[in-house]
């Protein structure tokens, strides 16, 4: 990494830390250094090295997991205790999207009578595990049978 590049991510930190109060966006601080005098390229390196530390849209946020979604009287009847568990874990650990649960949701009606955590089994290695790594589908059928020693 070039010297001056070093400088200017020093100078963005100590400017980032000397204003606690608020982490500034990645405009306010682009326009402070245009008015310091640094060279737009080097701006733009120096940016995209300390990005996570702004604030505003352009920061990807930390997600605290969202409201739970309650079952429809349907689904309640559809699913089995131990199934509900199992993909109410599934949503709390962010190991499925909404899109994904809603898509297993959604095909419940493929099934006779209830729905047990052997037909939520097949049901997520059909609609979900597809696209994933065999640690992402180990990871979600660990939390399916409850083990708690999963890692995610």
């Amino acid at each position: 990494m070039k010297q001056s590049l070093v400088e200017l991510v020093d100078v963005i930190l100590r400017h980032i830390q000397d204003h606690p109060e608020g982490v500034p966006t990645e405009t306010g601080i682009r326009s402070w250094l245009r008015r310091q005098g640094y060279a737009k390229r080097d701006i733009e390196a120096a940016i995209k090295l300390v990005r996570p530390r702004f604030a505003g849209p352009s920061r990807p946020t930390e997600q605290s997991p969202g409201p739970v979604r309650h079952f429809s009287t349907y689904e309640q009847y559809k699913l089995t205790p131990e199934a509900r568990d199992a993909l109410v874990r599934l949503d709390l650990y962010s190991v499925i999207d909404p899109y994904e649960r809603e898509m297993v949701l959604e095909r419940l009606d493929q099934f006779e009578g209830e729905v047990g955590l052997e037909e939520l089994n097949y049901l997520l290695s059909w609609v979900v595990c597809g696209n994933r790594d065999v640690e992402s589908q180990q990871t979600l059928y660990n939390l399916v049978d409850g083990k708690g020693e999963t890692l995610h």
